[in-house]
């Protein structure tokens, strides 16, 4: 009811009304049905259930109000607007119109006809289905072929009474023409570009996964070629080789998730992971970069952050590489310092460096797609990909990544994480209680006395140290070393460990002892031979591994003294300590590879390891060996060759395999990178899925795994 007055309000304002008494005024207060010039027209009968609407309006007035004759017209009114007036019976039927809709609709006597009569329709963009005989209170696009062309008009319907108290639709319309094509026209441009960019997007995948079979041949024959007999200059080519090709790996990869993530493809696969451990991972990757710079690297992760929590743990470990490994690159001296705590819902992970800066522009574009900043020279190494990757995956986490970074001082990278702890977090993982407590615990007995330059490296150690309950005081120099051994000394405050950064090394501080006093020398791993190993108790490799640390601390005391509780860890078994099972010699392995380079790759390998192969270039010939009368031990196949599909053959050999009551494992190489894809495959019968490129030693050790099984099968 509020809206009908509303329109009468609006119609008096346009039509104008009589002026009514002071007393008519106050015994009328309510707005009273308008009346109009009598509009002439044939009598209806239809009764449609807007016209008993409207008809009902009057119905509940006290006072009759005499009807009003207006002088003004609106088909008056809407010429002079340069709009479109037609006034319409119940039934739809005209009974007045403008000299604009006469023009229009080339009709000088439109009276008793229909708007669908003259030509005009509903726009064919409209989804609805709409009755041209019904009102429309607001508004609809018509449109008529007229003299000018094909015109739309945005229409409007009133319905009010005319003089004889009879109900009649008065129609505006308004010419829209420009607007609406435009309008269409953006939109199906805008069609038009998604439906390119998706087939960009699906034709650069296609592309980066081509790209791999030829990478994968590079990088294996570089391999192999590096175990055979050379002289120190061809090692350092095949090194160049190496670092070129896993460049090209990476920019493969990045390729790779750029257009599955246009392509809209783009998916987390969520599950309890040790956070701690992923940190450590990464930074362990990582450093031989930076010791190769001379640039420091660590990572603290503070106790009260749990160790579990559910993420996904390749996509974060690529973000993790991405920054961390950034700033790696742009750093020349100095180091990168990696922290993580907990933040009221959010883990917070940062990565400072010592590095140039960037201006406030760079910082603006450092997330764009093929956006790069610093040198050319530092440009060079990349495609500007990776930021841009890392930013949308944090983004599907639903969280952030930031910068803050100033010139000529550094910046930090700022990743915050809506991981919430995995419900099993007080449970076992890889031999560790994920206890936070336990943790802020670990070193409570430890008292330590850091000699090393300062930098991300101390600050991570003595962050470790502090968050694992224990004390540590880093000194720069020999001479102060002393002093503050011999200070703790005399207050009965006394160290119980010395750790020496082996650049630092060569000074009286190794030698120096009181009881208790453990020295342990801190080194990284390419420097550990050049070091005298007679001087110290222990050593620590760099970059530190928590659980290491607290090993090498925590047997200062030699079994004199009771432990402190710690956290309840598995021993870590040595790689040397037990050596790996040989690789099942002389098992018959069919190999399915159309890639003739690949081919012989893989053959290399597998005969270096003692096994028989028989090469086959496409599926039916693949079947005809798997499914014959003398079936291979293993197949190893690439996923897409002539002739067939994987499905189909995995149907087949797995069918085949039942008949004979045996089991034939199956594993599938291939370059693509979807996780629905590789699930795809093993669920109709592949035992493994393995993406290019792939290592000498991982095909080795997958062949072991299942060689072994059909071993026993075969005895």
């Amino acid at each position: 009811m509020r809206k009908i007055a509303d329109m009468q309000n609006r119609l008096i304002a346009a039509f104008g009304a009589p002026v009514p008494s002071g007393e008519e005024r106050l015994r009328n207060d309510a707005a009273a049905p308008i009346a109009f010039p009598k509009q002439a027209g044939p009598e209806t009968s239809p009764s449609p259930a807007w016209l008993n609407f409207f008809s009902r309006l009057g119905s509940h007035r006290e006072t009759p109000v005499a009807p009003v004759v207006t002088s003004v017209d609106p088909s008056s009114l809407a010429d002079a607007l340069g709009e479109v007036a037609v006034t319409r019976a119940v039934d739809g039927r005209i009974t007045g119109a403008n000299g604009i809709f006469r023009s229009l609709t080339r009709c000088d006597a439109p009276e008793g006809r229909t708007l669908e009569g003259l030509g005009f329709r509903a726009r064919a963009q409209s989804t609805q289905t709409i009755d041209l005989a019904e009102p429309t209170l607001t508004g609809r696009d018509l449109e008529i072929t007229g003299p000018c062309g094909l015109r739309i008009f945005w229409w409007r319907d009133v319905p009010v009474r005319d003089a004889d108290d009879k109900i009649v639709l008065h129609g505006f319309a308004r010419d829209v023409t420009e607007d609406r094509l435009a309008r269409e026209e953006q939109e199906a441009a805008r069609l038009k570009a998604e439906a390119l960019n998706l087939t960009k997007s699906r034709q650069l995948a296609t592309v980066v996964h081509e790209l791999r079979t030829p990478l994968n041949g590079i990088l294996g024959m570089g391999q192999l070629l590096g175990r055979t007999h050379l002289s120190p200059e061809q090692q350092n080519y095949i090194g160049g080789i190496r670092q070129a090709g896993q460049a090209l790996a990476q920019l493969v990869d990045d390729l790779l998730d750029y257009s599955t993530m246009e392509a809209g493809r783009f998916k987390l696969n969520t599950r309890a992971e040790n956070l701690r451990q992923l940190i450590e991972s990464v930074v362990e990757m990582l450093a031989p970069r930076a010791h190769e710079k001379q640039v420091e690297i660590g990572a603290t992760v503070m106790s009260d952050l749990p160790d579990l929590h559910d993420f996904d743990p390749a996509r974060l470990r690529q973000v993790l590489f991405n920054v961390i490994g950034n700033a790696v690159k742009f750093t020349q001296t100095g180091g990168v310092l990696i922290r993580a705590w907990p933040e009221t819902e959010n883990v917070v992970i940062t990565v400072t460096d010592t590095g140039p800066g960037m201006t406030v522009e760079e910082q603006a574009r450092i997330f764009g797609e093929f956006e790069q900043a610093g040198t050319a020279e530092a440009r060079s190494g990349g495609t500007g990909l990776g930021m841009a990757i890392s930013h949308r995956i944090v983004q599907e986490f639903g969280g952030s990544l930031s910068v803050e970074s100033e010139m000529g001082v550094g910046s930090t990278f700022t990743i915050r994480l809506p991981l919430a702890p995995t419900e099993s977090a007080a449970s076992f993982v890889e031999g560790t209680r994920a206890l936070p407590s336990g943790r802020a615990e670990a070193l409570r007995p430890s008292r330590v006395l850091l000699l090393a330059p300062e930098g991300p490296s101390s600050s991570a150690i003595i962050g470790l140290i502090e968050t694992l309950g224990g004390t540590c005081m880093q000194v720069g120099s020999n001479a102060e070393a002393e002093k503050r051994i011999e200070e703790a000394g005399k207050e009965d405050r006394r160290f119980t460990d010395l750790i020496v950064d082996h650049r630092l090394a060569g000074g009286p501080a190794g030698t120096l002892v009181h009881d208790g006093l453990r020295r342990i020398l801190l080194v990284n791993p390419e420097d550990r031979g050049s070091q005298p190993q007679e001087l110290y108790d222990a050593w620590l490799i760099r970059p530190l591994r928590e659980r290491t640390l607290i090993d090498v601390l925590r047997g200062r005391l030699g079994g004199r003294e009771q432990a402190a509780p710690v956290l309840v860890e598995a021993p870590e078994v040595s790689k040397t300590s037990t050596p790996a099972p040989a690789v099942p010699s002389g098992l018959s392995i069919l190999l399915a590879e159309d890639d003739a380079v690949s081919a012989m790759l893989y053959s290399t390998i597998l005969k270096r390891s003692g096994h028989t192969v028989t090469r086959v270039a496409d599926f039916p010939a693949l079947l005809a060996a798997a499914c014959g009368d003398t079936p291979p031990d293993l197949v190893i196949s690439d996923m897409h060759m002539p002739g067939g599909e994987i499905a189909q053959a995995l149907a087949a050999i797995t069918s085949a395999a039942n008949t004979r009551g045996e089991t034939l494992p199956v594993i599938i190489l291939t370059g693509e990178g979807r996780l629905s894809q590789h699930v795809q495959v093993l669920s109709a019968g592949a035992a493994q899925v393995m993406e290019k490129p792939v290592s000498p030693d991982r095909l080795n050790e997958v062949v072991r795994q299942f060689g072994t099984a059909a071993m026993r099968q075969a005895s």
